[in-house]
């Protein structure tokens, strides 16, 4: 009680010095004004679960000009440092906003609607356009495959007179693909028709290649050859293409006649094998096409396997070349590799060119390439590989060809050396012949 009463000293001050009513009049208001400080509401969260203080339905809970309302007269200073905070709590509560839908880049409805919304423009929107949309695209998908004759036949006109720009559309292109694959033959010419004159340019487009590519699935043979006509002329452009490669892969991989792919990659073959997209329509060429037809071909690659051995993606035609290539270049590679083991193993690209040789090789190569690392060299070959990133893989593909002499003579060579002389490649292999002795 001497507590209360000296706070409200320290409070009232002077005044208590005043007319007794006049501090009894004051400190009833610091009473009230204490009661409401002391409320439990402490945040907007309790402010929500709070009791409603007036039920008049005229009465504006927040914000209100009425001076008398608790919200603006107990907690100003609260309520003014709230506005200023980026509380995701309190915007929510203060401002109500109804949802905002932003349209896609090139989208024709937005990927956020309500189902209302996507309700509604499917009723106002042609199917052309729903297809242009991602989750539309999928009803259209489903209602093609699912439909009979007469709703495939509505969903076809609906877009028949966009055939070309929802084939380059990013969810577009899906729905083409879908009616490609479901529709009777009729359909399919209709399709084949409008977008002939057109193939370049799909071929080029990284949705419209895929549409090209089912076409030629589905199309018939005579068909097939009027779009491979469309292509043939510009077929090297699109073996250098990012989209067209894919391509030109599919015609290798259906259709018959394809031999002048073959004949473009043995006349460019140097630029082919060491491009991106062109070594993987070498690459093909090797795998699909039977021996008789790729003899030119491989007396263009072998001159080039020694280049192609150290190239990003020419090492790739050599592997193949090694696996399933003729005699002669198997032959030619490995004279070429055990000439150079040094260099070819601790290149990065070459390396795997070695891995592929050395996996493959006979007897007698193992022994000429053990022979050249067990020369008394300085620095030792041996050493030299075991320590390097990429020649340490190498060395141990190389120690499980070996014989059981080849394997004491390497283990009687590696004893010689001591500890510090080891990099941490070189530990690792030492650590692969602990857990193959172990096994």
């Amino acid at each position: 009680m001497q507590e209360t009463e000296q706070s409200e000293k320290d409070m009232i001050g002077s005044l208590l010095d005043d007319d007794e009513s006049e501090c009894s009049e004051f400190r009833s208001s610091i009473t009230k004004s204490q009661q409401h400080s002391q409320s439990p509401i402490k945040s907007f969260k309790d402010l929500r679960e709070s009791p409603v203080l007036n039920e008049d339905p005229t009465y504006q809970e927040f914000p209100s000009a009425d001076p008398s309302n608790f919200y603006i007269t107990v907690q100003p200073t609260f309520i003014q440092s709230r506005q200023h905070s980026s509380s995701h709590e309190f915007h929510s509560y203060m401002l109500p906003q109804q949802p905002m839908y932003y349209p896609c880049q090139d989208g024709y409805f937005s990927q956020k609607r309500t189902k209302k919304l996507q309700l509604q423009t499917e009723i106002d929107s042609s199917i052309s356009q729903q297809c242009q949309d991602q989750y539309a695209s999928l009803n259209i998908q489903q209602s093609f495959i699912q439909g009979n004759e007469y709703q495939r036949e509505k969903i076809f006109k609906g877009l028949v007179d966009d055939l070309l720009l929802l084939s380059k559309h990013k969810f577009g292109n899906y729905v083409i693909q879908k009616i490609i694959e479901n529709s009777n033959q009729n359909t399919r010419t209709l399709i084949f028709e409008q977008l002939n004159t057109h193939v370049l340019e799909m071929s080029q487009d990284k949705f419209g290649c895929r549409v090209v590519q089912k076409l030629l699935e589905f199309i018939l043979n005579q068909q097939k050859v009027q779009l491979i006509s469309q292509i043939k002329p510009y077929a090297l452009k699109l073996i250098f293409d990012q989209c067209g490669n894919h391509v030109i892969q599919k015609i290798i991989d259906l259709v018959t006649d394809a031999e002048f792919i073959i004949d473009l990659v043995t006349n460019n073959v140097d630029k082919v094998v060491s491009h991106p997209y062109g070594c993987r329509i070498a690459q093909k060429c090797l795998e699909i096409f039977p021996n008789d037809k790729l003899q030119e071909l491989y007396i263009s690659l072998i001159p080039l396997c020694e280049k192609l051995s150290f190239c990003q993606y020419g090492n790739y035609i050599v592997q193949h070349m090694i696996n399933s290539g003729p005699p002669k270049g198997f032959e030619v590679i490995g004279k070429f590799i055990k000439q150079r083991i040094i260099e070819v193993s601790q290149d990065k690209y070459g390396s795997n060119v070695a891995e592929r040789y050395i996996k493959l090789a006979q007897e007698d190569d193992i022994a000429s390439i053990c022979k050249i690392l067990m020369n008394q060299t300085v620095p030792p070959m041996l050493l030299i590989l075991i320590n390097n990133s990429f020649g340490n893989y190498v060395m141990q593909n190389f120690y499980l060809k070996c014989n059981d002499k080849q394997k004491e003579q390497i283990q009687i060579q590696l004893s010689k050396y001591e500890e510090h002389q080891f990099t941490q490649f070189g530990r690792h292999f030492l650590q692969y012949l602990a857990r193959f002795h172990a096994c």
